[in-house]
């Protein structure tokens, strides 16, 4: 309950009306930073709804990998071309990780489904996804004129 010194009830209000529009208009939206996890956790579905209908075992999310995983993408959005992480860049990241096997896919599309779907039809890519040895996968996603670039790094 607010309570209000008599004679200054309109005036109060008022004021504390238009402070709280004033603190709702400068709070930043986390709309976009949902959207973008969001795409992390939406590539990782596909790729475990993949996994699940080759009965294998659903990949954990790498979180902390996943940062680095976001960077690649935004460099081969900036360079415009995909390339692969080097070996001895994927062995610094999972140093202190338990892990004996690790991979990566890259792709640039229109949507996460149709990269999804190319990932699944070449060889080399669809091994990584159903690769039993893989516990895990770091997704990274970064939108770039209209196409998404994706990083994602296997490991277990």
């Amino acid at each position: 309950m607010v309570a209000f010194a008599s004679g200054r009830r309109p005036l109060g209000l008022v004021a504390f009306l238009l402070a709280a529009l004033l603190v709702v208009a400068l709070v930043p939206s986390d709309t976009k930073a949902e959207e973008r996890h969001g795409r992390r956790r939406q590539m990782l579905s596909l790729t475990n709804d993949d996994r699940r209908h080759h009965e294998r075992k659903a990949l954990d999310f790498a979180t902390a990998i996943s940062d680095y995983a976001k960077a690649h993408s935004r460099a081969m959005a900036r360079e415009g071309y995909l390339f692969h992480s080097t070996e001895e860049r994927l062995r610094k990241l999972l140093d202190g990780r338990n892990w004996s096997i690790a991979g990566e896919n890259v792709g640039v599309g229109s949507t996460l489904e149709s990269l999804e779907d190319a990932f699944m039809d070449s060889k080399k890519h669809r091994q990584n996804i159903l690769r039993r040895e893989f516990l895990h996968a770091a997704v990274g996603v970064v939108r770039e004129d209209g196409r998404l670039w994706v990083t994602v790094i296997f490991y277990g």
